[in-house]
């Protein structure tokens, strides 16, 4: 299993927050890594990670935005919607 964030930037508090989930899962028996992806939130790169990793399946939590938002800047969830590459579970 890989837990992984997207950042526009690496910080100290991503690297423990990562951490946290990791140690979480293997107090409950699950081996798990960390990955951050660095750039723009941007889905399209968060299913490449995933399909270079070959994962079968993306948990994320949906997050919704202004529909201005959404037209000018996209988003995460609204990529994942489009995406019919990789199964997907989204929780709002």
């Amino acid at each position: 299993m890989v837990v992984a964030t997207m950042e526009s930037g690496f910080g100290e508090d991503v690297r423990n927050s990562l951490a946290d989930i990791v140690v979480f899962l293997e107090q409950h028996g699950i081996t798990a890594r960390s990955e951050v992806i660095i750039g723009d939130t941007d889905g399209g790169k968060l299913v490449t990670f995933a399909l270079s990793i070959h994962a079968d399946l993306i948990v994320s939590g949906a997050y919704g935005h202004s529909r201005l938002r959404e037209w000018a800047f996209g988003g995460v969830t609204r990529s994942l919607i489009d995406e019919s590459g990789i199964s997907r579970l989204l929780s709002n």
